[in-house]
């Protein structure tokens, strides 16, 4: 009897974990699989040290490694086929704003950290707000380029030609562009944050992250020359250290 109600538990068990894995997130169940497979062969370990049987392990290497290695062959080439994974997003912060640019879109937005219009974000800001708090941030050259950036983007360059009507100060100040805005240095997560990578990016993550960037936002094809720089010091700053 015992064994007949331990057969209909496991069966219960059998079709729940069938329905889970049914519907559950592809990315979700990747990681079960993952956590489930290494508390396994965890157990296994365990199982085989207490009991005096570890020798086996010798055998089992061997036989292991060519699987793995042909698993991550094949990894490697199904993750080339797709190509990027959508949904991408790159963060750039400065003393005065943060930036967030869409990888699949292209489109920026941002949001005042201080000063007169902390807490707003660019969107909601009107053309002659936004040419005021860039007279505002005027000091921080990294705020300058990026916000310079967002006006090229958002507004086109004509905005540059209406500041430069104004006469002195504020249009002044912009002519050249953004040529005034210096790169100051990058740490690596700065630079992670920039290419919208993860900690243990690899260098093909670095040089694919790196080209679909620039195949949005380089200069030639209507981009910025400022984030163009980032992108391209966020790609040396990691590979540095790869």
């Amino acid at each position: 009897m015992g064994y007949f109600i331990l057969g209909v538990g496991a069966l219960v068990a059998l079709l729940l974990l069938a329905r889970w894995i049914a519907n559950a997130d592809p990315r979700l169940l990747a990681w079960t699989v993952k956590v489930a497979g290494g508390v396994a062969l965890l157990i296994i370990g365990v199982v085989l040290f207490v009991s005096d049987r570890l020798q086996w392990l010798m055998y089992l290497v061997p036989l292991a490694l060519p699987v793995y290695f042909q698993w991550r062959s094949n990894r490697m080439r199904r993750r080339n086929a797709q190509g990027p994974a959508p949904g991408g997003r790159s963060d750039v912060n400065t003393g005065w704003l943060r930036m967030e640019l869409d990888h699949d879109s292209g489109a920026m937005r941002g949001a005042v950290l201080r000063g007169r219009f902390a807490g707003r974000g660019l969107a909601g800001m009107s053309l002659d707000e936004l040419r005021e708090l860039l007279d505002e941030v005027g000091a921080d050259p990294d705020s300058v380029g990026v916000l310079e950036a967002y006006l090229d983007r958002v507004h086109g360059p004509g905005w540059r030609g209406g500041a430069a009507d104004e006469g002195t100060g504020a249009g002044s100040s912009r002519e050249g562009g953004s040529g005034r805005a210096g790169l100051s240095g990058m740490t690596e997560p700065e630079a992670l944050e920039i290419l919208g990578l993860g900690p243990n990016a690899g260098v093909d993550d670095i040089k694919e992250a790196h080209r679909r960037l620039m195949a949005k936002l380089h200069p030639d094809r209507g981009g910025s020359t400022y984030l163009a720089a980032k992108i391209n010091q966020a790609k040396d700053t990691l590979l540095k250290r790869r």
